[in-house]
């Protein structure tokens, strides 16, 4: 199977063709949490031919994760996800290069495991990791497509370090983390393919990459607005 097969229907999109193809194969991604919204935006991310995609996930398959995380089989609970996840998308796409990381984010390593890559796509439900990614992708210059559910509802921002306003911005210093977050599997389906989307146009320097904008999700009303966040001067995460 030849590339220009594979990615036929996509190289027929104007805004691609095959020098986009192109910058996709030698485009890198990381991808932090392997999850509910990691499912679709690995996934899809894959299938798109993103040359170099790190996984970046500490945690084990478990029952609860069943209703939305469909990267993974009853028969993989207690198995770490980035390796599960990464044998499901080796099994899509041969052709790309995969870099799976069994790591909890830190302090310690955040620049390291996020440095060279061309964007950052955050996946995690813990606020202090949500956090930790946003000062390193502002230190580092790189540009973060961030998302979240809860229940029926969900978000994406992209941020543009230096240039658009960022999490702490939108005042996430301010946010409790809660244990439990309630999620419906739809949703981060949703959610998972507007980051995928938001990432893939940041790549390809097509269309308009909404950045420092909430793209807030009603999936009760089947809503989506875009509410506008203001750069914070006095945030720290700026000052670089």
């Amino acid at each position: 199977m030849t590339n220009a097969s594979r990615y036929s229907r996509q190289i027929q999109i104007p805004q691609i063709q095959a020098e986009g193809q192109k910058k996709l194969e030698n485009s890198s991604v990381a991808v932090i949490g392997c999850g509910g919204l990691g499912g679709p935006v690995l996934t899809y991310l894959a299938l798109a031919g993103v040359g170099k995609i790190r996984l970046i996930d500490y945690d084990t398959v478990a029952v609860s994760n069943l209703n939305r995380q469909f990267l993974y089989e009853e028969t993989q609970i207690g198995r770490q996800k980035s390796i599960c996840a990464g044998n499901f998308l080796e099994r899509r796409n041969s052709s790309i290069k995969l870099d799976w990381k069994v790591k909890k984010l830190s302090e310690d390593n955040a620049e390291e495991l996020l440095k060279d890559m061309d964007v950052i796509v955050d996946c995690v439900d813990d606020i202090s990791i949500r956090k930790l990614v946003n000062r390193t992708c502002v230190k580092l210059q790189i540009p973060l497509v961030e998302g979240g559910i809860h229940g029926f509802y969900g978000y994406v921002m992209p941020v543009r370090p230096g240039q658009s306003a960022c999490l702490e911005c939108a005042g996430y210093a301010m946010q409790k983390k809660e244990e439990t977050v309630p999620a419906l599997g739809a949703v981060a389906g949703v959610i998972g393919s507007l980051q995928a989307v938001e990432c893939l146009k940041i790549l390809l320097h097509q269309g308009e990459v909404h950045y420092g904008s909430l793209l807030q999700y009603d999936g009760l009303c089947s809503e989506l607005t875009e509410i506008p966040v203001q750069i914070r001067r006095d945030c720290f995460c700026q000052i670089f």
